[in-house]
């Protein structure tokens, strides 16, 4: 019976250790997300990401408006929300992490939970 008990201990033990290392973890991918955003930001597609060769005819129209969308849609919504969620998921892991760095086992859920609450539901629809 003793030996349950000690088991128990041990366990405990481990955990506390895993999360302390899991949360350190998660506090260096929140730096690196932090710092794909920064980069994701300068991403580009549209006109501005350079000079199109020019043919003896010009450009065609075609290639015109399908800059024109790109620049809209990926350069004008896309980047910018890959920005911002890349950049806040890196601030929520990195506040998580330190928030709870120094606290008991008795907080792993309370942990798990505010992240995911900060974070959202990230499963694809089936």
């Amino acid at each position: 019976m003793g030996g349950a008990g000690r088991s128990g201990r041990q366990s405990k033990g481990a955990f506390a250790g895993t999360l302390k290392a899991d949360l350190d973890q998660l506090e260096k991918l929140g730096a690196v997300l932090r710092g794909l955003a920064g980069e994701a930001g300068s991403l580009r597609v549209g006109p501005a990401a350079g000079p199109f060769m020019s043919s003896p005819g010009g450009v065609m129209s075609s290639v015109l408006e399908a800059c024109s969308i790109s620049g809209d849609l990926i350069d004008g919504s896309l980047v910018p929300a890959l920005v911002e969620r890349l950049g806040e998921t890196g601030d929520v892991m990195i506040n998580v992490a330190r928030e709870y760095r120094d606290q008991d086992d008795a907080s792993a859920d309370r942990f798990v939970a505010a992240y995911t609450d900060a974070t959202g539901d990230w499963n694809a629809e089936g």
